[in-house]
């Protein structure tokens, strides 16, 4: 219904803009580190890594629905960049923005953590890895006494000594995303042993880093070649994506930098909902999805500062419930720094993927349920 769009929010809804999800976090902005995250296109000055397209790309129809004032306005107002909406395979709506177009690469931020965690997802079913409770120290020996394990790295329930501060310009975050050398950070790891090893919520940029660090360690070759082969040609990636990577040492930033386009952000929802389960046993899978196939749990209220009862997290994914058309709904998918957003509602089969500069307005829950609620009722 339209008058979402133009209607106020109640007070619990607005309080959803402070919410930091998916590598957000507060602190004073640094101009320094501002284009680590306000400046999110693809920039031809950078280093990276590419990942070619794939030879049999997903198919991608026009879309059936019109894009009216509304809608668009409603956009503007939000900072989205791209939007689309899939019934299926059936695209809905696709939406560009601010210079946007289908061609354009874009920082998915923390969604290529997802894409790692599904990675692992695949050595686990290769037999690289053993189970997701072998010690990360077995590829990783500088972890030897940690305890942690590939299931609490996947979890975000990992004890490092980590927050996740991206507009702290000191902070271990900025040095992770701009720095010419961040080895130190997985090499020489420091633990916060005021808990244990999966006893504690805690999102972090680094587990992303140390995940792709143990998987080019089980499989002896770069992230960007492994996440290519496990990950972006069995999607049907149609365009080239381009990873950042730092200069000195020429290692991929994992849970930062991944530039691709809407299309195949959409092409990885959609692989992330059907083909994924070719690629990776059942109980990941299932972890990957949470409540929505009998696992997982929603988070407390006091359990993050980053994080409402709203949202809950499993095997690197997120998941995400809202009242929809009368009825609560259920949903999972991936989320990034600045609205990015990837989540797929299997009441409806209905994808969507999410470009922007910031998070929306009023927060990710209702700019999803405004968005979602527009293209079901012009469906009728």
């Amino acid at each position: 219904m339209r008058h979402f769009f133009k209607t106020a929010l109640t007070a619990s809804a607005a309080a959803m803009t402070v919410l930091l999800i998916g590598c957000e976090a507060t602190g004073p902005a640094s101009s320094k580190v501002g284009r680590l995250f306000i400046e999110s296109h693809f920039n031809e000055d950078g280093t990276y890594a590419a990942l070619p397209a794939s030879s049999a790309p997903r198919p991608f129809d026009e879309d059936r629905l019109e894009n009216d004032i509304d809608l668009v306005s409603f956009l503007r107002r939000n900072s989205v960049h791209s939007l689309i909406v899939s019934e299926g395979d059936d695209v809905m709506l696709e939406t560009y923005l601010h210079g946007h177009d289908p061609e354009t690469l874009w920082n998915a931020h923390g969604i290529s953590t997802t894409m790692v965690s599904a990675a692992v997802g695949v050595a686990l079913k290769e037999g690289r890895i053993k189970s997701v409770d072998q010690y990360i120290s077995l590829d990783l020996p500088q972890f030897g006494g940690s305890g942690i394990t590939w299931r609490h790295l996947l979890t975000m329930t990992a004890n490092l000594d980590y927050t996740e501060a991206p507009h702290l310009l000191k902070s271990k975050t900025v040095q992770l995303f701009s720095a010419d050398d961040f080895s130190a950070l997985i090499d020489e790891p420091s633990l916060d042993e005021s808990f244990e090893p999966g006893t504690r919520f805690h999102y972090s940029s680094l587990v992303a880093q140390i995940m792709a660090e143990g998987l080019e360690a089980v499989y002896e070759q770069p992230l960007q070649d492994i996440i290519t082969d496990k990950i972006w040609h069995p999607m049907g990636a149609g365009e080239a994506a381009q990873w950042d990577i730092a200069d000195a040492t020429q290692q991929v930033r994992a849970g930062y930098g991944l530039h691709m386009t809407a299309r195949d952000l959409w092409r990885l929802g959609r692989f992330m909902t059907i083909e994924i389960e070719d690629h990776v046993g059942p109980d990941f899978v299932a972890e990957m999805r949470g409540p929505v196939a009998g696992r997982g749990r929603f988070f407390r209220r006091a359990e993050s500062r980053l994080v409402s009862p709203d949202w809950g997290y499993g095997y690197g994914s997120w998941f995400v419930r809202f009242p929809l058309n009368g009825e609560m709904v259920a949903g999972y998918g991936s989320i990034g720094f600045g609205g990015q957003t990837l989540l797929h509602i299997p009441r409806y089969d209905m994808t969507i993927a999410v470009q922007a500069r910031v998070v929306p307005r009023d927060g990710r829950v209702n700019f999803i349920k405004s968005v979602l609620e527009h293209v079901l009722n012009l469906e009728g």
